[in-house]
């Protein structure tokens, strides 16, 4: 078998979490994905205790913990996100299997934005932009189609749509509208993967640090896109 068909394989098992630390452990990641050991030495900053490898895999275990959880989504919603999940993201994968591995490569750009300011602080502005242009290279590495790779450059470019909106607390009609407008159904995906981003570093922050207003952002804003965008 390939090595890029075991990666593709490893995001429909139920723990693709578990998954991808023993293709880790087995030296076999790094050959599919080189940019992991980069992922393994930068990342620590003042919101980060972890190294961009070991938060993207906190994240993805948010993820699968989280859609394994029958009532986690609010009632109204759920049909919404299960179908969502479900539909097709080409290369014989549905959105759900995708959204994994665009959540392992959500900060993949890190180490390749990284600055130092004067102040010794770290910084990786514009990783989003740089990780999905590396996400996309890899997609042509693993022989995806062009509507997988679209999609995968779309979760890894707009992963912070939801933590932008949480700090700025810009959830305006305007503002929700024009990212509705970019993302279109995908950003059921997006705000997926941005929850989980959060909720993943908020976690190891402040580990009883109630995350429910995270849970409360990303639905008011899926809310507003279903019920008021899309009718």
């Amino acid at each position: 078998m390939k090595l890029q068909n075991i990666l593709i394989d490893s995001l429909s098992c139920d723990s693709t979490y578990k998954k991808i630390i023993e293709l880790d452990e087995n030296k076999t990641l790094e050959k599919i994905i080189p940019k992991t050991k980069d992922m393994k030495l930068n990342g620590e900053c003042k919101y980060h205790v972890v190294n961009v490898y070991n938060h993207s895999l906190n994240a993805l275990k948010e993820f699968e913990d989280t859609i394994d959880e029958d009532k986690f989504f609010s009632s109204h919603l759920r049909s919404y996100i299960k179908d969502y999940l479900n539909s097709d993201a080409g290369t014989n994968l549905n959105k759900l299997q995708l959204l994994k591995l665009g959540i392992f490569l959500h900060d993949i750009g890190k180490p390749d934005s990284k600055t130092v300011d004067t102040e010794g602080r770290v910084h990786f502005k514009g990783h989003e932009i740089v990780g999905a242009d590396i996400a996309v290279n890899l997609g042509k590495d693993l022989d995806l189609q062009e509507k997988t790779i679209d999609l995968l450059n779309i979760y890894v470019r707009h992963h912070m749509i939801l933590l932008v909106t949480y700090k700025t607390n810009n959830m305006s009609h305007e503002k929700l509208f024009e990212i509705f407008e970019t993302l279109g159904d995908d950003v059921i995906g997006v705000l997926l993967l941005g929850y989980c981003d959060i909720v993943a570093t908020r976690k190891l922050l402040n580990p009883h640090e109630d995350t429910g207003v995270i849970k409360i952002y990303m639905e008011y804003a899926l809310t507003n896109y279903i019920y008021k965008y899309k009718k």
